[in-house]
């Protein structure tokens, strides 16, 4: 969720650091600061969105050529300045940035509190400052004094630090959280993600767990946390992934939404013996898994439904954060796929590793390639959809369902013709976004929403519901049509909208039925279908496709662009939702 970044090199270090937060906006944070160290520490931190901080603290006047930076999301401790980072010790010996949670720090706080440590603000993150400073006192190197540290904390986190008495060296820890490094001619950045760097260099390590590495402006030592020494690769990243623009849009939502013939392009680019390789391992497995959170389990979903009528494989899906719900049923017969946009979201990651000591065998879809769930997997199909800054998933989930399709397709010893033309069909109902914006603006005021589908097209109702709740902050649920008289007709009254999601295939008429029971009832209904029929109160016309599979990737564009409208109507941020992040690395 926050976002760290650091630099160590050759230049002034807070122009970099400030650049490097901005990329990391999409994270979701409350506040935000920068440390350079130029003889003393600087420290500017405050509350608020990084520009606006930035008029008032000038970010990039703060000198040195080392330095770290951070955009928080308050977990210990309110929304303050004192609670934002970076965080420093005592005697200002040690300044740090930290994502994560230190479970103990109350023990640990206690104890420094015993030492006559002071303290100024609410934060688990500060403890550690106050700790590492505490063990520089007691320990012979900086090494041993890290060992120390990173010995005495319980929970996950990822933290960088400086060191007064070191003006060379940044030090980054990693447990249960991502921390990558980028590698350039004498300077080196750190960050929780390539995203914040990848303008400045294509080369970086990526940290395992429970590594430490010791930065310099032109080395690099990496040990673990026994204080042995780590040789690592260096991995050479996609440059195309370094444009974050918004070109010609308004917001990044929307430039996404639109980016989607592109990235569903790319996405069914991949290695055909890959792809079928891991079709095979889903039909021939007893015990097929998948997991995912948010949009990625209702990718997940639909990735059920294919698996049966295509290839009569039975899956099991649950959300990663109910593993605990599901551990008993994995064994070394099983196969469990994970979906992360990321591959970096802790309910995922702590899911695979219940899976893993259970002998499952880690399967993955992803879009960060050296993720860490990429690296925790067999093998992993990735989504090539470049950076998606927007905190809602829009191109990420079109291209995730566009890898299972390819994965399913390739199963059933199928032809692939028919995915190459989904570029086409989404950008005839991207078309329709005149018509979308005005049934957002028809709808503006209402409280309800609902968005209702059969089959293929009820995990899309799903995540249409998603959008809009996280987008504009409308109370919005997903049904199954069937269920509707079950209990949700009861929420039905005069002139509540319903979305209905209905394209020409089997479970055409039964949803056709379903509409005519919300429409006896008050309802107004906004048909989604490739014809309008006389129910529908407002109509987004879907284009005509040969292979009925396919609607769900295509009618979910129309979705998407209503969440957005709707947001804007109601003058809000899409691209910054309240109390929501991109990427969730904490428990």
């Amino acid at each position: 969720m926050c976002g760290i970044v650091g630099y160590i090199g050759e230049q002034r270090a807070s122009p970099i650091l400030l650049e490097g937060l901005r990329r990391l906006e999409y994270r979701g944070y409350d506040s935000a600061g920068i440390a350079t160290l130029d003889g003393n520490f600087i420290i500017k931190k405050g509350v608020g969105r990084i520009g606006k901080l930035n008029d008032s603290l000038k970010f990039t006047d703060m000198e040195g050529n080392i330095g770290i930076g951070h955009t928080r999301w308050a977990t210990h401790g309110s929304v303050t300045e004192e609670n934002s980072h970076p965080h420093w010790s005592c005697k200002a010996e040690v300044v740090l940035v930290h994502n994560g949670i230190v479970e103990n720090y109350t023990k640990l706080r206690e104890f420094l509190i015993s030492r006559n440590h002071k303290f100024s603000s609410q934060t688990d993150s500060e403890i550690i400052a106050h700790l590492l400073e505490e063990a520089i006192s007691s320990h012979a190197d900086i090494k041993s004094a890290i060992l120390s540290v990173v010995g005495s904390l319980g929970g996950s986190y990822a933290f960088l630090a400086m060191i007064k008495e070191q003006p060379d060296l940044l030090i980054a820890v990693r447990k249960d959280a991502p921390l990558v490094l980028g590698i350039a001619n004498n300077s080196h950045f750190v960050s929780s993600d390539v995203l914040s760097f990848i303008d400045k260099t294509n080369q970086a390590i990526f940290l395992d767990n429970k590594e430490i590495a010791f930065i310099s402006r032109n080395k690099v030592q990496i040990f673990d946390f026994t204080g042995k020494s780590i040789q690592k690769k260096t991995t050479t990243l996609a440059w195309e992934i370094s444009d974050v623009s918004k070109k010609e849009y308004l917001h990044f939502t929307l430039k996404e939404i639109h980016e989607q013939p592109i990235s569903v392009r790319q996405a069914l680019a991949q290695n055909e013996k890959e792809v079928k390789e891991i079709g095979e391992i889903l039909r021939k497995t007893k015990n097929v898994f998948i997991t995912g959170c948010g949009t990625s389990y209702h990718a997940s979903l639909l990735l059920k439904y294919l698996l049966a009528k295509n290839l009569r494989v039975r899956a099991d899906v649950f959300l990663s954060s109910e593993i605990d719900q599901q551990k008993d049923l994995i064994d070394s017969d099983s196969v469990v796929l994970a979906v992360s946009q990321s591959g970096e979201t802790a309910d995922v990651l702590n899911a695979v590793a219940i899976a893993k000591q259970r002998g499952a065998r880690i399967l993955s879809i992803v879009n960060v390639m050296g993720s860490s769930l990429a690296r925790e997997s067999y093998k992993t199909l990735y989504t090539h959809c470049g950076p998606e800054v927007g905190v809602a998933a829009t191109k990420s989930f079109s291209a995730q369902l566009s890898v299972m399709f390819l994965i399913v397709v390739a199963a059933a010893k199928g032809s692939p013709k028919d995915l190459l033309a989904l570029q086409y069909h989404i950008r005839d109902v991207l078309a329709t976004e005149e018509t979308v914006r005005t049934i957002s603006e028809k709808y503006i005021g209402a409280n309800d929403f609902y968005f209702v589908g059969r089959g293929d097209n009820y995990p899309i109702a799903l995540e249409g519901a998603l959008k809009l709740k996280e987008l504009s902050y409308v109370h919005a649920e997903g049904m199954a049509a069937g269920e509707l008289k079950h209990g949700t007709l009861a929420l039905i009254e005069q002139g509540t909208p319903v979305l209905l999601l209905n394209p020409p295939d089997e479970t055409y008429l039964p949803t056709l039925n379903s509409a005519l029971e919300l429409k006896a009832r008050g309802a107004k209904i906004i048909g989604i279908s490739t014809k309008r029929d006389p129910c529908y109160d407002d109509f987004v016309p879907l284009p005509a496709i040969s292979s009925t599979y396919l609607f769900p990737i295509v009618e979910v564009v129309p979705l998407q662009m209503l969440a957005y409208f709707t947001a804007l109507g109601r003058k809000l941020d899409p691209d910054y939702p309240r109390n929501l992040a991109k990427s969730v690395t904490v428990v």
